[in-house]
């Protein structure tokens, strides 16, 4: 039998997204009328557990099919019979097979993006083909991803962020804009840690500095 997780990147592409950064996109597309509620969402690498997943149905989408090859279902070889746009953080290697793939999708998409993507010649051609059709989200600051830690088996940030600058590359959309600044939240360096099922785990220990002599909290 094919192991499906052959297909799978290699493990340094599994940076999972931060609540932090799925909110902001999805308050991003509420508040600037870029995604009606109502809109049929496809997130092809995500599960229940995902972060891009939870902050979208937390801002009123009810219409998100969700795929990845944890659930056997390939994106290369499936698709929905019905959706209007691609919402995802996919594995950052293998763009050219990825960005191919996307754009004879013939829909609409928004995907994370790295740096990186700018040392491939092929996705670079495709943004310089359809130039008219692409746009950017753009973050102010680095972002800072989720690693899995085998040690304590949890999904947890760092302490600082990446060492490379991410973006939202954005198809077919309704912006406006071909660049669009995305403001932080205030929230970049805050610590997330979850469990593989993708429930919060919050750190039961108390804080030293933050408890008075009297044992109230300061």
């Amino acid at each position: 039998m094919t192991n499906i997780y052959n297909r799978m990147a290699i493990k340094k592409d599994e940076c999972y997204t931060s609540y932090c950064e799925a909110e902001k996109l999805a308050k991003y597309l509420v508040e600037n009328e870029i995604l009606p509620e109502d809109a049929k969402i496809w997130m092809p690498f995500d599960t229940h557990a995902s972060n891009i997943y939870k902050a979208f149905v937390n801002y009123g989408y009810k219409k998100i099919f969700l795929s990845s090859l944890e659930i056997g279902i390939d994106f290369y070889l499936y698709q929905p019979s019905e959706f209007d746009i691609i919402i995802t953080n996919p594995p950052f290697s293998n763009r050219t097979s990825l960005m191919r793939r996307l754009i004879n999708l013939g829909k609409p998409f928004i995907i994370l993006q790295a740096s990186q993507f700018f040392n491939n010649q092929f996705a670079v051609g495709f943004l310089c083909q359809l130039s008219d059709d692409f746009e950017f989200i753009l973050p102010r600051s680095r972002m800072n991803f989720l690693l899995y830690n085998k040690k304590s088996d949890v999904i947890m940030s760092s302490k600082s962020a990446a060492s490379f600058y991410s973006f939202w590359l954005c198809y077919k959309t309704k912006l406006t804009k071909t660049f669009n600044h995305l403001p932080d939240s205030g929230k970049e360096r805050d610590f997330e840690k979850f469990d593989m099922n993708g429930n919060i785990i919050k750190d039961s220990h108390y804080n030293l500095f933050s408890i008075c002599k009297d044992g109230a909290s300061c």
